[in-house]
């Protein structure tokens, strides 16, 4: 044990460089972040897109495939444990969020070399039990990413900071679902899991050689805890958070039922994958890095309206297939604009996100906000095959639509939330200089 822990030691301890600059590049923190959101999307694409369709060829019920869906939960209620991320390791001379982020990848890396070992249709509860330690611990070190993002992120970085994190989770859904199904289907299990593993581990190289300075982080009796979910809410408002709860729902639920539509239209399982994976994947990233470099010409008010009028223009497009438009070219470009305008306004909403969360309460801020937005996609999502049931596609997407014009309504008039700033933080760590690489 003492050995191993002098390994882990040497390896997350950073080396002291006299002639390293004090002050991260621009080139630096985008390539670190960007890489932990890759990683860390992975198991989502995963758990969400290819083991299901692993496990319905392996010839288990609907049903049973359903409920694994359910390993996703920690990433809704992360929420409730952030304040713990937040309050535990400040002060650590490896670094606050670092000592979480190193700890966790590691564990994430573990768990699916120990996947790797299991059978998937015979041992179905051992992959159900290290599967829901996976997506805690992944769901865990989201939470402290998002806090590492709003700490070495200045203001005027995090547009484009915002851009590779959208971005990036784009991207990491495409290793971990059509990538990992690719590899699955060629090789086999054993190989696809140790290829995920993989994956998840070329962030570490990155942990290891980087250094974080420390931050404000409060009086001892001031620290993080569950009261602070109460005086976010209370600071930033309703208005703040009825955004949050609406802002993605136009969006989600159409492309949600847009998938069903092509089906209902003819296209194959293989057309519609094409669909999903590559086009609207790469769509989505091109307009997250695209909208995040956007932000710093327009502002972050005019951004979030412009790009989420855009999208609305975008998803009222899904209505020419109910018209008769069934041409290729016509079903990938709608698809394509509204991934596209998608992922710019969802950059533009994180951007906004993380100018709301304090330096002190970092994760678990962000971590709510991300929370929050999620909310109302799911609940959407859930009732839309009523609505599609009793009016059509038509009128599914004329009422998502109206909820994306909604969503223009309420941030034209909103006063968009600041993070309050603590009597002893320095003008430096708000602009994001709490970081040195080795």
């Amino acid at each position: 044990m003492a050995v191993g822990r002098r390994i882990v030691h040497r390896m997350f301890t950073p080396r002291q460089d006299p002639g390293s600059s004090p002050v991260p590049t621009y080139r630096q923190k985008l390539s670190l972040i960007g890489s932990l959101y890759v990683a860390q999307a992975i198991p989502l694409g995963f758990f969400l897109t290819a083991l299901p369709v692993i496990l319905r060829e392996g010839g288990l019920p609907h049903e049973t495939v359903g409920l694994f869906a359910m390993v996703a939960m920690p990433w809704i209620l992360k929420w409730a444990w952030a304040p713990f991320v937040d309050r535990f390791g400040a002060g650590s001379r490896h670094g606050h969020y670092r000592s979480w982020i190193a700890v966790l990848q590691t564990m994430s890396v573990a768990a699916v070399v120990v996947m790797s070992w299991i059978e998937p249709s015979v041992q179905l509860v051992v992959l159900a039990a290290v599967a829901a330690v996976f997506m805690l611990v992944s769901a865990t070190q989201d939470v402290a990413t998002d806090g590492l993002s709003v700490r070495i992120l200045g203001a005027s970085e995090r547009g484009p900071g915002n851009g590779w994190q959208v971005g990036g989770y784009y991207l990491g859904q495409v290793l971990g679902g059509g990538v990992m199904l690719v590899v699955f289907s060629r090789f086999g299990w054993s190989v696809a899991m140790l290829a995920m593993a993989s994956f998840l581990a070329l962030p570490l190289a990155q942990i290891a050689r980087f250094r974080e300075s420390s931050a404000p982080d409060g009086p001892v009796h001031e620290r993080v805890g569950f009261r602070d979910l109460g005086r976010f809410l209370k600071r930033t408002g309703s208005r703040w958070v009825a955004i949050l709860l609406v802002f993605r729902i136009g969006e989600t639920v159409s492309l949600f039922v847009y998938h069903q539509h092509l089906v209902d239209l003819g296209l194959g399982l293989d057309q519609i994958g094409f669909v999903v994976g590559v086009v609207e994947s790469l769509a989505a990233f091109i307009g997250a890095l695209l909208g995040g470099h956007l932000l710093l010409q327009l502002g972050r008010r005019t951004a979030l309206v412009t790009f989420a009028s855009l999208q609305a223009g975008a998803i009222a497009s899904l209505l020419l297939p109910t018209f008769g438009a069934h041409h290729g070219a016509v079903l990938l470009a709608v698809a394509a604009g509204v991934a596209f305008t998608g992922g710019m306004a969802t950059a533009a909403l994180y951007t906004a996100m993380m100018d709301a969360a304090g330096q002190r309460t970092a994760g678990t801020d962000f971590t709510l906000q991300q929370s929050l937005a999620a909310v109302g996609p799911i609940i959407a999502t859930g009732l839309s095959g009523f609505v599609v049931a009793l009016g059509g596609y038509g009128a599914l997407y004329a009422l998502a639509v109206g909820l994306a014009l909604l969503a223009v309504t309420l941030v034209r008039g909103a006063t968009l939330p600041q993070a309050e700033r603590l009597p002893a933080e320095p003008d430096a760590a708000r602009e994001g200089d709490g970081v040195v690489f080795a």
